[in-house]
């Protein structure tokens, strides 16, 4: 057993009886790698992370490798999702030492926590292109012993660079944006047209989505294209879904949909299943069902729901972080699929089993199975043909067809739950919670789905209970009743914005007050004075060489332009100027990168839609029994982006509600702009009528 014995994260305790004496992050490691005058060794992964788990086995378990690493350097491993800030720090420096990046990651450090090499995956023996652990380990001792000078100066040249680039946002370059009041929209710079024209170049006519292998689910980009009028935004958008919801990266069986695809076309998904993805992904579902009545959109989303609750859901509340890719397969040995993948033999005996063999031509045309199966031949299920299909294809009735496709779900569901689960990372990210309740209660209210918004309830009361450290701060992380790490600036932001969109769903007022208090903590603790926002506040460095600041959408949406919409729809419901102002500082300066590389900056091309809009208020006033529950459910039924929404069954301070409660003893809803406001309307249907007119 090593240091990690005590961690409570999952992926720390899976390293725990590695041979290398591995540290947990933190001042201890870097004061002994400073006694010892070598340099760490900083291993960074997560738990569903597929060659994070191939190297440990091929090189930290073995006894050779280890007693190298643990005689040179000072080993420490790193949770990334426990800590955003260290792993944005040294992605960072990967990218810019190698052009890219991934985990795991291996960064090698002085002893004042400055990069001089990094890389991500190591085999345990040299490949053509690819040198050992062992040999990479080797050089970098030889390098710190024999030319200690070079090594150093490389490190303060590269932590020049890192400084430089998570500095303050570059100057404003675009006229649009120069001298311009918060509260002016037509001054903020309108990339759009431009940033389409560039999507549209990089999009995929035949299989969706943008560029090629290996593709991922671009969730803050199919945000942004949800908002806009454009032809050609919609057709990316739903083809995009459309093909999300239909590839094999989306189980058919249970639901959920993994990270990534390895190929162009969605066919053959990277098997681990974050909460992260799902939770953006159902949102998008659920709108793109309201536009178009498409029933793909609408089982997708069902079923990304079903999965949440019946895989991901934890008994004491909250969603546990991922699904691993891999799992023990019928040779005992743990691999990546083994749970997803079928033998098309074993597929023909399910079907048999469950339907009779009769239906196995059906069953192969409805989940596309065909020899040799295309992840390392074993068959990845997916959506070949729906219920519509099938009925012309086989001549049935379409609801037959329905009926038997839902009994062949049912029965290979069955057969596939004998087989060893994959793991499961049950720590609670206090982040990830939030967004969880911003897709459910969106999606929720868009289907008019009660059990949706119900389960966003479960999650805010939750987290509002629990994830706290003493002292009253927000805690990042819990693992059962273990709670740990002062909240980053995601999880305020992430949080903040769920808790908004779930009043939007239920009209609870308790959700303002809390997220207006995660952005008051944004704005206190976080803001740099030349504009945008830190990862972590000050007090959280530790050993950090710098304060990370991440402008760009990946996996999630970057936590600056999070932190930026929250301050941004605090400050239109409260009417707080200081709060747009932040919002925008952070905001316009990236504009122009954003519209050259919109898939980098999907956050900023929504946001600035956002304040580009006409500045809409909307406020319900009066109790349910006066009819103020009626008034709300017409407006959560909409979308209503960029309007400041608030509903108030009690009188309640405020620009939108202040002074107004019930007209004539009837709840009554106030159309405003710019906190001007018509007449009030009492009559659900007038008030439907009169979002619709806008």
């Amino acid at each position: 057993m090593n240091a990690l014995a005590h961690a409570a994260s999952p992926y720390l305790l899976e390293h725990a009886d590695d041979p290398v004496d591995w540290h947990p992050w933190g001042e201890e490691a870097f004061a002994e790698a400073r006694r010892r005058d070598v340099p760490l060794l900083i291993s960074i992964g997560y738990a569903s992370c597929h060659w994070c788990h191939v190297m440990q086995h091929e090189s930290f378990q073995d006894p050779q490798t280890a007693a190298y690493l643990n005689a040179h350097f000072v080993p420490v491993k790193v949770d990334r999702e426990e800590h955003p800030d260290v792993d944005t720090v040294y992605m960072t420096a990967l990218q810019a030492l190698r052009g890219q990046g991934g985990w795991p990651l291996t960064a090698v450090t002085d002893p004042h926590g400055r990069t001089f090499f990094a890389g991500s995956y190591f085999p345990p023996d040299d490949r053509p292109g690819m040198p050992s652990f062992r040999r990479v380990l080797h050089a970098l001792s030889e390098a710190w012993d024999q030319r200690r000078d070079e090594v150093l100066r490389d490190a303060e040249q590269l932590d020049r660079h890192l400084r430089s680039g998570m500095g303050a946002p570059p100057a404003v370059e675009d006229p649009l944006a120069r001298d311009a009041h918060p509260t002016d929209a037509a001054t903020l710079p309108d990339g759009a047209a431009e940033a389409l024209e560039v999507l549209e170049q990089r999009f995929d006519p035949r299989n969706a989505g943008f560029g090629g292998a290996p593709k991922f689910p671009p969730h803050t980009l199919l945000r942004w294209l949800s908002l806009r009028p454009e032809a050609a935004a919609r057709r990316m958008q739903e083809a995009t879904l459309r093909a999300l919801a239909r590839g094999g990266i989306h189980d058919p069986l249970a639901g959920g949909t993994a990270r990534y695809a390895v190929d162009a076309d969605w066919r053959v998904p990277h098997f681990e299943k974050m909460l992260s993805d799902n939770v953006q992904l159902l949102p998008r579902w659920a709108e793109a069902f309201v536009n178009t009545g498409d029933p793909t959109f609408e089982r997708a989303a069902l079923d990304t729901f079903t999965f949440l609750e019946a895989e991901l859901r934890l008994p004491d509340g909250g969603y546990a972080t991922a699904l691993d890719a891999d799992s023990v397969a019928e040779n005992g040995t743990r691999e990546e699929g083994a749970y997803y993948a079928w033998r098309a033999d074993a597929f023909d005996a399910a079907v048999s089993e469950g339907s009779g063999a009769d239906e196995i031509a059906f069953a192969r045309a409805a989940f596309d199975v065909e020899e040799p199966g295309p992840f390392e031949g074993l068959q990845v299920l997916r959506i070949g043909a729906d219920a519509a299909e099938l009925a012309e294809r086989f001549e049935i009735e379409p609801e037959q067809a329905a009926k038997r496709l839902e009994q062949l779900r049912a029965a290979l569901f069955a057969v596939r739950e004998r087989r060893p689960r994959p793991p499961r990372d049950d720590k609670v990210l206090t982040g990830l919670q939030g967004l969880a309740i911003l897709g459910l209660a969106r999606a929720g209210r868009l289907l008019e789905h009660a059990q949706m918004i119900l389960a966003a309830q479960r999650t805010a009361r939750h987290v509002l209970a629990t994830q706290w450290l003493p002292g009253g701060r927000l805690a990042r992380r819990a693992l059962g009743a273990e709670v740990g790490i002062d909240a980053r600036l995601d999880d305020h932001a992430y949080l903040g914005l769920g808790l908004l969109e779930l009043h939007r769903a239920d009209g609870d007022p308790r959700w303002l007050d809390e997220a207006t208090a995660r952005a008051e903590q944004i704005a206190a603790r976080f803001e740099d004075d030349e504009g945008g926002f830190y990862g972590v506040a000050s007090d959280q460095v530790g050993p950090l060489p710098l304060r990370p600041r991440t402008v760009t959408d990946a996996a999630v949406p970057a936590d600056t332009l999070a932190a930026a919409e929250l301050l941004w729809r605090c400050a239109r419901l409260w009417d707080r100027s200081e709060l747009e102002e932040s919002a925008r500082r952070a905001v316009v300066p990236l504009a122009p990168l954003a519209r050259r590389h919109p898939e980098a900056f999907g956050s900023v091309l929504t946001l600035l839609d956002l304040m580009r809009a006409p500045r809409r208020e909307l406020a319900v006033t009066g109790p349910d029994e006066a009819g103020g529950r009626a008034l709300w459910l017409v407006a959560a039924r909409r979308s209503l982006d960029a309007w400041a929404v608030q509903r108030a069954a009690e009188p309640h301070d405020g620009p939108l509600v202040a002074g107004r409660h019930t007209v004539d003893g009837a709840a009554a809803a106030w159309l405003c702009e710019r906190y001007a406001c018509r007449l009030p309307e009492r009559d659900p249907a007038e008030l439907e009528r009169a979002l619709a007119d806008g």
